[in-house]
């Protein structure tokens, strides 16, 4: 039967013209675009910057207090060492403590932490890392920032001048309890300006003034410092646990 409605020889209804009939996509499928990317807004940019800034006065601080106890570690480590050398000197000096100085040729000294220095060979432990204290004195002889108890564990006398020449060190014997007698502690100067220079290498005792070339504990870690005791412990403590209001006033310094 002839097909109706239709041109001779065609069996169906004429192809779409919109239909592509050799296999390529069809000529209006539009094409897919990414969306568009937003910027950030004023007010987001200015959240983030608060909180990196947050974020960096919490962290910072902390920071900060992981290099300190670093350097701390290595202080103690450093007076530990330098007791050690004061301990052997004593041992090979029939158990005297080193004179706290000595004069050698006019304006010339040496000093405690020179005489242990043989014993030790490495003066890099005369210093602390965390202390601003000059690593020379008045002179600029290579100088200590541990001050050694000479008051107590030597007979000199706060004129220095006046009795260097004639102090001797005390015995080993004489300290009552070494474990609660200080032999060396963070120090500097006890009097800024001091014409010896800002180092503490003379320990002063509570109950003695502040005075020329002589030293006070430096309590550079932490509100506290590194204490070596006369039988060779290191012990960190704050100025209320071993230099102030005690009783007696040197409870932690005189040899009872």
């Amino acid at each position: 039967m002839p097909n109706a409605g239709y041109p001779l020889g065609l069996g169906g209804p004429a192809p779409d013209a919109r239909r592509v009939t050799s296999g390529r996509p069809n000529a209006d499928r539009r094409t897919h675009h990414s969306p568009a990317r937003r910027a950030f807004t004023l007010i987001e940019l200015l959240v983030v910057i608060a909180i990196i800034a947050i974020l960096a006065a919490i962290l910072f601080p902390v920071f900060a207090q992981a290099r300190e106890k670093a350097r701390q570690t290595s202080c103690a480590s450093n007076v530990r060492n330098l007791g050690t050398a004061v301990l052997m000197y004593v041992q090979d000096y029939d158990e005297q403590f080193p004179l706290a100085a000595y004069a050698t040729s006019g304006f010339s000294f040496v000093t405690w932490h020179d005489l242990t220095d043989p014993y030790a060979k490495n003066k890099g432990i005369w210093q602390c890392p965390s202390s601003a204290v000059s690593k020379t004195d008045a002179n600029r002889k290579p100088t200590t920032h541990f001050g050694y108890n000479a008051r107590y564990l030597t007979t000199i006398q706060l004129d220095l001048a006046a009795s260097y020449s004639k102090h001797t060190g005390a015995s080993l014997a004489a300290v009552g309890t070494p474990s609660e007698t200080v032999m060396l502690a963070d120090a500097k100067a006890s009097k800024a300006g001091s014409w010896c220079g800002d180092d503490g290498k003379f320990l002063l005792p509570p109950s003695d003034p502040d005075t020329d070339c002589w030293g006070r504990p430096n309590f550079l870690h932490t509100e506290g410092a590194d204490l070596l005791w006369v039988d060779g412990h290191v012990k960190w403590q704050k100025p209320g646990a071993f230099y102030t209001a005690q009783s007696p006033v040197d409870r932690f310094f005189d040899l009872q």
